[in-house]
C-alpha cells in the first residue's frame, strides 16, 4: 500500500519546490522555537483582503498544518469577517479583539484582528505579544526604486536618508517604508518588518533570499584586532551554537587578524590574513538574529575593510544561495565551495587550494 505523507510534510515538499530544503527547515526551526504568539503580525491590506483572501487562506492553511499560527489585522470588521468565511474550519480562524489575540495563538488557532481606533493600534499589538516578524501583506511583493529595482533589504539606520529622498521610491512606497519604520520604533525588542504579497508570502518568510522588501534596523558592528577586548567563551559558544558542532581545541590556536561582533555577540565574523589575501575564516549568528538580517550587517563591515575576500562553506549551509548573491566567482572542491571576491585573477587558483586544504575547524 502506498503511504501518503503527512500534511506537514507535502507542505515542506511545497517549500522546498520554491527555495533550498534546509533553508525550509531551518526558518521553520527558528519559527517553532519562538512563543507561538510571537511567530508574526501579518497586516492584511484592504485591496488584498478584498481580491485576494483565497490565495491567502490557502498560506494560511500551509503555516497552520507545520504548527504555526500567525497573527492577521485588518483594518474593518467586515475584512476580518470575510477572512473567516474564506477559510471555514480548516485552519480554525476567529474575529478577536487585540487583547485575545495572544492566547488564542497558543491554543492553535490564527486570530483574526480588526484595527480601528489608537495612534498607532498595530505597533501596540506587537509590543503585547512581543512579534518578531510583521508582515505588510499588499498587491506587491516588495518597495522598488524609481529604476524598477527591487529593495530586497532595507536597513534604516544605514540608508533611510536616500530612500526618502526624492525621487528614490515612489509615493506609495515612502509610505509604507515610513510605516514600517514607526512599526519598528513602537517596539523595544528585535523585529523585522516584511513587505509582500500573498503569492509570494511563503518564499518571503521561509528562504534566505526571500521575495519581498525586508526592512530592519542595523545592529551596530565593533571591530577587535587579534580578538583583544573579546569574550573567547561568548565567541565560542555563538560559533558552536550557530553551526551544531564543537569547535576543535586548535582552532583557537590559529592567528585571527580581525574580528567582527555584532550586537551583544548575536553574530560575529573572522577574518585572517593569507599569502593570497584576506580569509574569512567564520561568520555565524545566533539562532534568533538569523532571521533578523545580522549576517548582512557582518558583511556590510567585511566588504567596507575588505575589497578582496575569499572563503568557504559546505553545500548544504543553509545561506549557501545568499553566498553565491555575494561572490564574483565559486569552485566545488569536495567537501568544500569555495568563494571569493575581489581577487586579482592571479591569485584565485592559490587562494581556491588555501581554502580547500586548510584544517578542519569542528569535531
Amino acid at each position: 500500500m502506498t503511504r501518503v505523507p503527512a500534511p506537514s510534510q507535502l507542505v515542506l515538499r511545497f517549500l522546498a519546490s520554491v527555495g533550498r530544503p534546509v533553508e525550509a527547515e531551518l526558518y521553520l526551526s527558528l519559527f517553532r522555537a519562538e512563543r507561538p504568539e510571537s511567530f508574526a503580525v501579518i497586516a492584511v491590506d484592504s485591496e488584498v483582503a478584498g481580491v485576494a483572501a483565497d490565495a491567502l487562506a490557502v498560506d494560511l492553511e500551509f503555516l497552520s498544518e507545520l504548527g504555526l499560527s500567525p497573527v492577521l489585522t485588518f483594518e474593518s470588521a467586515e475584512q476580518a469577517a470575510q477572512m473567516a468565511a474564506w477559510l471555514g474550519t480548516a485552519p480554525r480562524a476567529e474575529v478577536v479583539d487585540p487583547g485575545a489575540a495572544g492566547s488564542l495563538a497558543r491554543r492553535g488557532a490564527i486570530p483574526l484582528v480588526p484595527l480601528t481606533g489608537g495612534t498607532d493600534p498595530l505597533a501596540a499589538l506587537c509590543r503585547r505579544l512581543a512579534t518578531r516578524k510583521v508582515v505588510l501583506l499588499g498587491a506587491e511583493s516588495g518597495l522598488f526604486r524609481a529604476s524598477g529595482d527591487r529593495l530586497s533589504i532595507v536597513d534604516l539606520t544605514a540608508e533611510w536618508d536616500e530612500l526618502v529622498a526624492p525621487g528614490a521610491l515612489s509615493e506609495r512606497h515612502i509610505e509604507l517604508l515610513h510605516r514600517a519604520r514607526s512599526i519598528i520604533d513602537g517596539v523595544s525588542h528585535p523585529m523585522t518588518v516584511a513587505v509582500t504579497s500573498p503569492l509570494d508570502l511563503l518564499r518571503e518568510l521561509f528562504t534566505v533570499r526571500g521575495a519581498g522588501t525586508l526592512i530592519r534596523r542595523g545592529a551596530t558592528v565593533t571591530v577587535h584586532e587579534h580578538l583583544e577586548g573579546i569574550d573567547r567563551a561568548r565567541l565560542t559558544q555563538l560559533i558552536e551554537s550557530a553551526f551544531d558542532r564543537r569547535l576543535l581545541p586548535t582552532f583557537w590556536t590559529r592567528p585571527i587578524d580581525r574580528a567582527y561582533l555584532a550586537g551583544d555577540y548575536r553574530g560575529a565574523a573572522l577574518v585572517t590574513s593569507t599569502s593570497e589575501g584576506p580569509y574569512l575564516s567564520k561568520l555565524a549568528a545566533s539562532a534568533p538574529a538569523r532571521g533578523e538580517g545580522i549576517g548582512r550587517d557582518l558583511w556590510r563591515a567585511l566588504c567596507r575593510d575588505y575589497p578582496s575576500l575569499f572563503w568557504r562553506s559546505r553545500p548544504d549551509n543553509p545561506i549557501s544561495s545568499w553566498y553565491q548573491d555575494q561572490c564574483h566567482g565559486m569552485v566545488k572542491v569536495p567537501p568544500w565551495h569555495v568563494y571569493w571576491r575581489g581577487l586579482p585573477d592571479d591569485h584565485i587558483p592559490a587562494a581556491i587550494h588555501l581554502a580547500g586544504t586548510a584544517p578542519a575547524d569542528f569535531e
